[in-house]
């Protein structure tokens, strides 16, 4: 593929998962989390669903650890990172969690240095450190943490990072499963495992999905959800994994950048909803700190 194109597809991913926020800031208003990350994986699972059917053969080499290693991607990475992502929302501005998963790259390589044994630089640790201090001036600013607003915005905070710690574990449970099965039978079990969890839990929660609420009602969601779990959710990644290929670590750690910085444009001039000049320079630093960590990397 040529260079430009590769590039110009993960910068589009970006773009088109900022848009999400169109759709999702609004529906969480009206719709509880969880049945919302139900009906999206319930989507999704659909889409990929022939997936498990033509490649069903798959199924009886499944081991107790690649069921375990399974569960890991679809209830914790698929489902578990997207409902704290989506909570977040509820105390801090949705720019700021999107700001956050920026720390992912850290985790997954602290997981995979952990877990996989796979080497790092010695410089990975000081540029972290930077990324995680950077991080805490992207949540709070200037505001103090112990006030009634500096623990509205911890919650945030927290839920974004359980987020952007379930991504990245999901990285290297992934990786290990891509030892034993193709990309798409695993993004088809993360999904389908998903569904069955985030409806399970919908369930239990609220007796009920709304059905009446997300198909019809004055204003039916099922677009929007639509919208959240095929373009900002299945056609962004696929863009990005298509683009990903033939561009470098580094290099794609820039180019992501266009997801925060369209989310924080969406937040400020649609929403009324600006980020202060403490935590764009916070996270500027944060950036700088990642991309650092993604050349560092690239050397082993």
């Amino acid at each position: 593929m040529n260079p430009r194109l590769a590039a110009l597809l993960v910068a589009l991913c970006g773009i088109l998962r900022s848009t999400d926020l169109y759709f999702r800031n609004p529906v969480i208003k009206t719709l509880p989390v969880v049945i919302l990350i139900a009906w999206e994986h319930l989507i999704n699972a659909g889409i990929t669903l022939p997936v498990l059917l033509l490649k069903r053969r798959y199924f009886a080499k499944i081991s107790l650890r690649d069921l375990i290693l399974f569960l890991g991607v679809g209830v914790g990475a698929s489902a578990g990172g997207v409902l704290c992502f989506t909570q977040a929302f509820h105390y801090i501005n949705p720019a700021l969690a999107v700001l956050l998963q920026k720390l992912q790259p850290v985790m997954t390589i602290t997981l995979g240095a952990l877990l996989l044994r796979e080497k790092i630089s010695r410089h990975f640790v000081g540029w972290a450190l930077v990324a995680i201090i950077s991080s805490y001036f992207v949540s709070f600013g200037l505001t103090n943490p112990f006030s009634g607003e500096g623990k509205e915005l911890a919650r945030g905070a927290a839920f974004a990072v359980a987020a952007a710690f379930f991504w990245g574990s999901g990285t290297i449970w992934g990786k290990m499963l891509l030892q034993r099965y193709d990309q798409s039978f695993v993004l088809a079990g993360r999904f389908f495992i998903g569904a069955v969890f985030t409806v399970g839990l919908a369930l239990f929660s609220h007796k009920s999905l709304l059905i009446d609420s997300v198909l019809s009602g004055p204003k039916p969601l099922i677009g929007s959800i639509a919208y959240m779990a095929v373009i900002s959710g299945v056609l962004a990644t696929s863009f990005f994994y298509a683009g990903l290929k033939w561009v470098r670590a580094s290099l794609a750690s820039i180019l992501e950048l266009f997801f925060p910085v369209s989310s924080v444009i969406i937040m400020w001039l649609s929403f009324n909803r600006p980020v202060s000049g403490i935590q764009i320079t916070a996270g500027l630093i944060m950036f700088a700190a990642v991309y650092k960590i993604n050349q560092l990397t690239e050397k082993f």
